[in-house]
């Protein structure tokens, strides 16, 4: 028996090289979707423009490899192998690389110093930055540097998501150094500053690293929802007032989180629409 020839290899010339049927393994792969999460052979036949005989073999391999399985009533959904293969991809996403863009996107609008961080330890990592002329700290801070978690609105950003147990221990014992006067150095303190971030989205820091310097940041999740980095805009305390950097600023970040976040595969509700309006006072 002769199998037809799918739609899609009927519309475009095929390279000499092409395998179809690898082709048409992968599209039956694809035919798996949210809206449909399990399907017959019939189902998967009518889907891929195929013979059952043609699709019953390429489904029956895939069932051998592990990325289809079996279900009850004749059904079939992606197998294990299935989602193995999407962490694998997954794993290979280049956080800094992936974020670029978007932070370019950020320094236009802001015109202001955009960073982005990851969680090492007890410590932010600067892992990708943007500088705006002029520079707006006495420290140096470029990529791979390192700064406390609780004293940055980096650090705290990547801390969102803990409990005060975990702050400690992360952290470690209290009091933590302080850098300036207005530096948070106990766990209460900062589980306060975190409780209210999530409130409305971002973490606002001002001056707890380096006096009059304020900066606003928001956490960058994976497909799983965890924060896996975190972005933020740094700005002068006494050229940039607090109702500029919690309005257009802060809605500005909160756009660019989410960009880089679905760019990671993260499906989730946005930090905008969970967030509050911002009191300024």
């Amino acid at each position: 028996m002769h199998e037809r020839p799918d739609e899609a290899s009927t519309d475009r010339q095929v390279p000499r090289y092409f395998i179809q049927s690898l082709e048409k393994g992968l599209k039956l792969l694809q035919a798996f979707s949210r809206e449909h999460p399990s399907m017959t052979l019939t189902e998967l036949s009518a889907a891929l423009g195929l013979p059952k005989a043609g699709t019953q073999r390429i489904l029956l391999t895939l069932v051998d490899l592990g990325f289809i399985q079996r279900l009850p009533g004749k059904r079939y959904g992606l197998g294990v192998m299935a989602l193995d293969l999407g962490h694998r991809y997954l794993a290979t996403l280049n956080i800094p690389a992936i974020a670029q863009p978007f932070m370019q996107e950020l320094v236009k609008h802001t015109q202001e110093t955009v960073n982005l961080a990851i969680q090492s330890g007890r410590d932010a990592v600067y892992v990708a930055r943007i500088a705006a002329a002029p520079r707006i700290v006495s420290i140096n801070l470029e990529v791979g540097t390192r700064l406390p978690l609780y004293c940055t609105a980096l650090g705290k950003a990547l801390l969102l998501d803990r409990s005060q147990s975990d702050l400690e221990s992360i952290l470690g014992p209290s009091p933590w150094p302080a850098f300036t006067p207005k530096t948070k150095t106990h766990p209460d303190s900062l589980l306060q500053d975190l409780v209210k971030a999530r409130e409305i989205g971002v973490v606002l820091n001002d001056g707890e690293l380096e006096m009059g310097l304020r900066s606003i940041a928001a956490p960058i999740r994976d497909f799983n929802g965890s924060i896996v980095a975190a972005i933020n805009v740094s700005t002068n305390a006494f050229r940039i007032p607090l109702e500029t950097i919690m309005g257009p600023m802060r809605e500005s970040l909160l756009e660019s989180a989410q960009q880089i976040s679905d760019a990671l595969g993260y499906s989730g509700p946005s930090a905008s629409s969970r967030s509050s309006r911002v009191p300024l006072s």
